[in-house]
């Protein structure tokens, strides 16, 4: 009889089908400004928005500098298993990650093999999480918004 490898345990707390993520980071000396700029960069915004679309279980997500831009925290929540979530940011999303995250003490890069453990080894678990609708993934949030485009499609008809 084969047993299959136990699948490893990973930080965060969820609510429902959902999951919270926080990574923090510190910035190398002196590169606060570089992170700044890449999120002024001509069409960051657009490529960033795109990741709604490549990655179907992002909830939403926020990059914060603080402590003088010293440190600097990345925070999400998704639906899901933690590892495809990973699998998926480093198919659709490396550049930007890279772009941002190179500027950060140690950074390998998200296509190294061992990124998995890395980013274990900088995510935090939060204190407590909620979530207002811990069962609603983002595909059923987006059903639930076409549903409700075409009820209001046919009484708009029929007045």
């Amino acid at each position: 009889m084969t047993t299959s490898p136990e699948k490893p345990n990973r930080p965060g707390l969820q609510s429902g089908r959902i999951k919270e993520f926080t990574l923090y980071f510190h910035v190398k000396p002196g590169h606060g400004k570089l992170i700044r700029d890449v999120f002024r960069q001509p069409g960051f915004d657009e490529r960033r928005g795109a990741l709604s679309k490549l990655i179907g279980t992002l909830h939403d997500m926020r990059w914060v500098l603080f402590d003088d831009d010293t440190r600097l925290m990345f925070s999400t929540n998704f639906d899901g298993d933690w590892d495809l979530y990973i699998d998926d940011f480093a198919a659709q999303a490396p550049d930007i990650f890279d772009t941002i995250l190179e500027h950060t003490e140690d950074y390998p890069g998200l296509q190294d093999p061992n990124i998995k453990d890395y980013i274990v080894a900088h995510q935090v678990t939060a204190c407590s999480y909620f979530c207002a609708i811990p069962d609603a993934t983002v595909s059923d949030l987006r059903k639930a918004l076409r549903v409700q485009d075409a009820f209001q499609q046919l009484l708009d008809a029929a007045t």
